[in-house]
């Protein structure tokens, strides 16, 4: 019996962690999509829920952006604070400039995802405005 709940109490947690994490449920505007998803629903958007649900999956795409850019900036300011050889090391591979260029890429998919959810709010914007 004891076993039994305690397997009933993992599965409960294991169930419940995506809502604990702040996920959220399937059928919204969050709903993950694939890229190919992306792709399709790119082309056929058209109503103002459309460009809303892309909005959203772009703003997740600078989040995470984001949250890679953070951890390669604390790299290169680690790397120049606490190991300064790698700063001006020339044998490959040099994590301090490798940290620099993985910033420099999760810094220019951050501002293309921003812009695109911006877009796509206004379009959502402009077509609300114009059905109502």
């Amino acid at each position: 019996m004891h076993v039994q709940f305690k397997t009933a109490l993992a599965a409960l947690v294991v169930a419940s962690a995506p809502l604990l994490l702040g996920a959220e449920p399937q059928g919204s505007l969050g709903e993950p999509l694939s890229a190919k998803e992306v792709r399709k629903a790119e082309k056929n958007a058209r109503t103002s829920e459309d460009h809303l649900r892309l909005a959203a999956w772009y703003q997740l795409q600078a989040r995470q952006a984001q949250n890679k850019l953070s951890q390669e900036k604390d790299l290169i300011a680690y790397y120049w604070a606490q190991k300064p050889e790698m700063v001006t090391r020339t044998k490959i591979p040099n994590p301090y400039w490798n940290a620099q260029a993985l910033a420099r890429t999760y810094r220019e998919e951050f501002d293309r995802a921003t812009k695109l959810a911006a877009a796509h709010r206004k379009m959502a914007e402009s077509l609300e405005a114009s059905a109502g």
